[in-house]
């Protein structure tokens, strides 16, 4: 009798680990974003150069349980170049095959905020293979002789939305307009530079009035559980935004 309830026991048991282990073994990978296309240079002087561009993800997890919900991109202002680039450098210790989410879940942890849009909801590109092109600043748009560079985000090649920090729709890249009032322009508010408190800025002393903006690509998935996967992120560089210049 004791015999039998010890192979009960056991069999219940068992039963139980591997209940458990199943459980614990689904787990689902993301390919990432490729490229990059073209990355900035924080130091560059040609304006023209300072835009991120990179291929979208695709979908190659044939799980139809598992939801593949696109591209994100990432950023943060930094007011220290070195506080950057130790970031950029722990970010990429990390950034293996070994542990997808690691990278993703590091640069969260250091503040990224997903890029925001002038429609008001955050950047997430669902078209799958695709070019993109990120351009957060603006450049000589204004001027008669020709449309110069604008801030914007493009598919393809194709206007698809306008770049906003994620504290707003109206919060812009454009650092050096923010007393601007003069007519043509916005409310000033719109070109305040980032500052202490800011969710999406990096403190420190700001050298010669120049911010620092690093990004991420990096595709996202959820499972029936709601339970969010990453990519390993792919890094698009860094870009400086010089405060005293209207133009960037």
């Amino acid at each position: 009798m004791k015999k039998n309830i010890f192979l009960l026991a056991s069999s219940v048991l068992f039963s139980l680990i591997i209940f458990t282990t199943c459980g614990l073994d689904t787990y689902y990978t993301l390919s990432p974003p490729t490229g990059p296309i073209h990355t900035p240079v924080y130091d560059a002087v040609d304006p023209d150069s300072r835009y991120f561009s990179f291929t979208s993800a695709v979908n190659t997890n044939p799980d139809t349980s598992f939801r593949f919900l696109g591209t994100a991109v990432y950023y943060r202002i930094y007011a220290s170049k070195s506080t950057m680039q130790s970031h950029r450098a722990s970010i990429s210790a990390v950034n293996t095959s070994s542990d997808y989410s690691a990278a993703a879940n590091r640069m969260i942890g250091y503040g990224y905020k997903q890029l925001f849009t002038s429609d008001g909801g955050y950047l997430l590109i669902a078209d799958e293979g695709k070019k993109v092109e990120i351009r957060l600043t603006n450049n000589q748009e204004k001027v008669s002789t020709g449309i110069g560079n604008t801030a914007q985000i493009s598919i393809d090649s194709a206007f698809y939305k306008t770049p906003r920090r994620v504290l707003g729709m109206n919060k812009t890249f454009d650092f050096g307009r923010y007393d601007k009032e003069s007519s043509g322009y916005t409310p000033k508010d719109k070109y305040t530079p980032p500052a202490s408190g800011d969710e999406d800025f990096e403190n420190g002393t700001v050298e010669d009035n120049t911010y620092y903006v690093t990004m991420y690509a990096v595709a996202i998935g959820r499972d029936t559980t709601y339970t969010t996967y990453y990519s390993n992120v792919l890094p698009l560089g860094t870009i400086g935004i010089n405060a005293n210049n209207e133009h960037n």
